[in-house]
């Protein structure tokens, strides 16, 4: 009997490696793992009397040697090999990496996303096949809604079996000559995402670009309430017949709210909750200090009044975690200025 496994597509997520199952084993099994040809887990298994092996948990095995969104692998069961592109994926999808990546952006907001003028925005995608990105914007002109193509990269510019990171900030889209935008659907083969530009919602503070699901980078921005804690642990001690502070430790702790987070919302607020690497982002849309998440208060009903909102502490990464921003007055007089007037 030949030697079959689960492993039926050469691009899976992390996930589906949970459970991988084995049949037609007739003796004592050694299983291989190599990442870009390095060994990085081997050891031998015995079948049952049916024949089957069983391997659980080599997601965790996987997961350890992809950098950021994907990593190649071989597996080897006995005489038979198999090369995959592993995704990864913290959670598990309704679908394979095979059937999701034509057709949807590596998100968990999955269709669409509320957001406004002035915030930076990104989205990524894993084309397997060729195609261009493109935005239909739509503007409100008046009372007419008025749409338009906008080419965002051309099929030459987008980048086969690797991750593509598109800058979908409603700023590129303002136009002048027209009113109000309204919202932006983006198009990248079979992929389709909507923008809606809202500009009621609260300023946020902070606002968060982090490693999502899939390890790509997106962004989060927080409009509820942000508390500032200073934890300061001092050491004392006699001296000299006096007692005195002779070392302190302080630490700059703050927790922030999310603000009301309605629909798919909450899938990226428990996203955020789940990212191992997180930045505060700046008002450019560059990414600031890296933070840590230590703490996060994820909860919500499915009441029809709910208004759900999630709350996350976090402190800098630096040792040092107090901050002082210097702010420079504005130069109102250039050095040809002549001053004698005076």
């Amino acid at each position: 009997m030949a030697i079959s496994h689960n492993i039926n597509s050469n691009i899976v997520f992390s996930t589906e490696l949970d459970i991988i199952n084995i049949s037609g084993v007739v003796d004592v099994l050694p299983v291989a793992i190599l990442n870009r040809g390095v060994t990085v887990f081997t050891t031998d298994y015995i079948p049952d009397e049916a024949g089957n092996v069983v391997i659980y948990s080599i997601k965790k095995v996987v997961e350890a040697y992809i950098e950021n969104v994907f990593s190649d692998f071989t597996f080897i069961f006995g005489d038979k090999s198999v090369n995959v592109r592993v995704i990864r994926s913290v959670i598990r999808i309704s679908e394979t990496a095979a059937g999701f990546l034509p057709s949807f952006f590596l998100t968990t907001l999955i269709n669409s996303k509320k957001t406004a003028l002035g915030r930076y925005e990104t989205l990524s995608f894993y084309p397997q096949e060729s195609c261009n990105v493109y935005a239909v914007v739509s503007y409100l002109d008046g009372d007419t809604l008025l749409s338009y193509d906008v080419e965002l990269m051309s099929a030459d510019d987008v980048i086969l079996n690797a991750v593509n990171i598109v800058n979908v900030s409603p700023s590129r889209f303002v136009d002048e000559s027209r009113e109000t935008l309204v919202n932006i659907v983006l198009h990248a083969g079979k992929r389709l995402f909507t923008l809606e530009i809202d500009d009621m919602l609260p300023s946020a503070d902070p606002a968060f670009i982090f490693r999502n699901n899939f390890g790509c980078w997106e962004t989060f921005y927080l409009t509820g309430t942000k508390e500032t804690e200073y934890s300061i642990k001092r050491s004392h001690a006699y001296i000299d017949g006096y007692y005195k502070q002779y070392d302190f430790e302080d630490t700059e702790i703050f927790n922030a709210n999310s603000g009301i987070l309605l629909g798919n919302m909450l899938s990226l607020g428990m996203d955020v909750a789940r990212t191992t690497n997180v930045f505060l982002l700046d008002i450019q849309g560059a990414a600031g200090d890296e933070i840590v998440l230590t703490d996060s208060e994820i909860k919500y009903t499915n009441d029809d009044d709910a208004l759900p909102t999630f709350d996350y502490t976090f402190r800098r990464c630096t040792v040092v975690t107090a901050l002082l921003k210097t702010i420079r007055p504005s130069n109102l007089f250039d050095k040809t200025f002549d001053f004698t007037f005076n």
